[in-house]
């Protein structure tokens, strides 16, 4: 079995409004901010699984599972399709990327060069690009805003990988025409296109920052950064909390190698900021792992 995807279905827990003005404003040429954020979380939990042989990739909703032994070969990243049953490519990776030779040029590696500051990569992935809108974002990881760009579609799962106090759409459009915007905001000194603060540090500041501002104070902090920016006009915004557990808990946690997972039975429980939390079914203990080292990797494993 090869898990290729988290997937979740969310609920609206609360909603703040908030603007904040920026110098233009002051000096009488417009540049108001508005921010509608919504606080939202989890309300269903599940994994895109793909079992072996087979291509298809089905979604399993709130797993349970055991996992008697990690093979660790990882398989090729290429898939088609969206939603609750996607066909992934069934060879192990092997070229950068994750992607088999086959698909090491496909336009999805070819885009996910392209949306880690690649230009070249992203010429060529617009001239075979899909005919789908794309999106250029900003999130508040607790220190500034990071500038992001995703698939549009993608957007809430692109947050939810990622330690943020919130985050906001703020552009969609094609893919060329996003990477351009998001390369001249990231060039802007209140943002950046990467980030120079490891995730630890990003997932501890968030979390602080939640706990402490609560959403309204989220979208006052997002309404007043992006002003910082250069921006104006009104803008939807979201953060992606723990459904159970407190941002905190996932800030503190050591996640677990792919090696302690083995002979544990694993009930999923919860999710944020990419990392992920199980319940051991056997001895109640709560584990925790990062969804990048779980993903695409072949275990041997039965539901339950």
């Amino acid at each position: 079995m090869v898990l290729r995807a988290v997937v979740f279905e969310a609920e609206v827990v609360g909603e703040a409004a908030a603007f904040s003005s920026g110098l233009a404003e002051w000096l009488g040429g417009g540049g108001r901010v508005s921010v509608k954020l919504r606080a939202e979380r989890p309300s269903k939990l599940g994994f895109l699984m793909q079992k072996l042989p087979s291509a298809l990739a089905a979604v399993a909703w709130e797993p349970r599972f055991r996992v008697p032994r990690v093979v660790g070969q990882r398989y090729c990243r290429y898939h088609e399709g969206f939603g609750e049953r996607v066909e992934y490519c069934v060879k192990p990776a092997s070229a950068k990327g994750g992607y088999c030779r086959e698909h090491a040029r496909s336009w999805k590696a070819l885009y996910e060069l392209c949306s880690q500051g690649v230009d070249a990569a992203c010429e060529e992935a617009a001239g075979s690009a899909p005919p789908e809108e794309f999106a250029v974002y900003a999130l508040d990881f607790g220190r500034g805003l990071k500038v992001g760009l995703t698939q549009l579609w993608r957007l809430p799962h692109r947050i939810a990988e990622q330690p943020h106090v919130s985050a906001a759409l703020v552009a969609r459009g094609p893919l060329a025409e996003m990477r351009r915007l998001e390369r001249a905001l990231g060039k802007r000194r209140a943002a950046t296109e990467g980030m120079g603060v490891k995730v630890a540090e990003r997932m501890r500041l968030s979390a602080e920052r939640l706990e402490r501002a609560g959403v309204q104070g989220a979208a006052a902090r997002l309404a007043s950064l992006l002003a910082e920016l250069g921006l104006e006009g009104d803008y939807e915004a979201v953060t992606l909390l723990p459904r159970a557990l407190e941002p905190r808990r996932f800030a503190s946690a050591e996640p677990a190698l792919l090696s302690e997972l083995e002979g544990r039975e694993l009930k999923l429980l919860d999710y944020w900021s990419g990392v992920l939390a199980f319940e051991d079914a056997r001895s109640g203990e709560l584990v925790f792992a990062c969804k990048q080292d779980l993903l695409h990797v072949a275990l041997v494993s039965q539901l339950g």
